[in-house]
């Protein structure tokens, strides 16, 4: 039976941001398209992707402020729910929160900046896309016990992030103080989180599916290692989708060589950002 997430820590978290941002809560945006940030609100974060062997990493981020009502009914971790489940809830899910948004991180970042700092340009590209919405969460609850989206604390850690610098601090996000709380299973237990889980999790399926496929069977693996998936990459070699750093075993030096030439070649796309669609 799935365990369905309570709304207690978002509403504890709701009232916090109340305290701190409800007499100061909206920031006029110096860019007159841009609408003003409401800070009085709490986000949920998870990942998705991070476990594939091809395809981007997924980001999905969903806001509450109080005004959302109740959730979808049976929302929980979106590993406790079917496909067919998670697609039948998405657009309910999709119009339940205050605001979301999903930001991806390519293979090809993957693999220049890392997975950690990838994980935090894609989260970053969430949170810029839901200040273009208005909503600048400052309280969030971050699934699992590492935080990857503060900025790094140690020596070797900022050398790291230094190299992904220009990607990160391109955004005006990076610049924006916030407090992470990390929650271990939280797409178990917080709403907030289970709805970010599933929200990511539909659109970076839904991409996955929609990739070119020569015959890797992105539509039924979404880029993860299944057996079927090994075999037709001994067939057929690596593809540019593939996250080419992580050196799969039993794959030839030539096949990996021939895979980083293919994606030299190919035109850089442009990142991927999936966010509410009102009206």
């Amino acid at each position: 039976m799935a365990t369905i997430p309570s709304r207690d820590l978002e509403l504890s978290l709701l009232k916090d941001a109340e305290n701190r941002y409800g007499q100061g809560s909206v920031l006029p945006d110096p860019l007159a398209s841009v609408p003003p940030l409401q800070m009085r609100c709490v986000g949920g974060i998870d990942e998705v992707g991070r476990g594939a062997i091809a395809g981007p990493l997924a980001v999905g981020i969903a806001v509450i402020d109080g005004t959302e009502g109740e959730p979808p009914a049976g929302l929980t971790d979106s590993k406790q729910l079917t496909p067919r489940r998670r697609e039948a809830m998405f657009d309910e899910l999709s119009a339940w929160p205050a605001a979301w948004a999903v930001g991806m991180a390519s293979a090809e970042e993957i693999d220049k900046e890392g997975l950690t700092p990838a994980l935090r340009l894609a989260a970053f590209r969430a949170l810029e896309a839901l200040g273009e919405q208005g909503f600048s969460p400052r309280l969030l609850l971050l699934d699992g016990s590492f935080d990857y989206l503060s900025a790094p604390t140690d020596l070797f850690a900022d050398a790291n992030a230094d190299q992904s610098a220009s990607a990160v601090s391109a955004s005006s996000q990076a610049e924006i103080p916030r407090e992470v709380t990390t929650v271990v299973k939280g797409d178990g237990k917080s709403v907030v989180i289970a709805a970010a889980s599933v929200l990511a999790k539909v659109t970076r399926d839904r991409l996955m599916s929609d990739l070119s496929d020569p015959g890797y069977g992105w539509a039924k693996n979404k880029g993860y290692a299944s057996a079927q998936h090994l075999q037709a990459i001994a067939q057929l070699g690596l593809d540019s989708s593939h996250r080419l750093s992580w050196h799969l075993q039993g794959v030839s030096s030539a096949a990996f060589a021939r895979a980083w030439r293919i994606r030299r070649e190919k035109r850089v796309q442009p990142p991927l950002v999936f966010s509410t669609q009102k009206g």
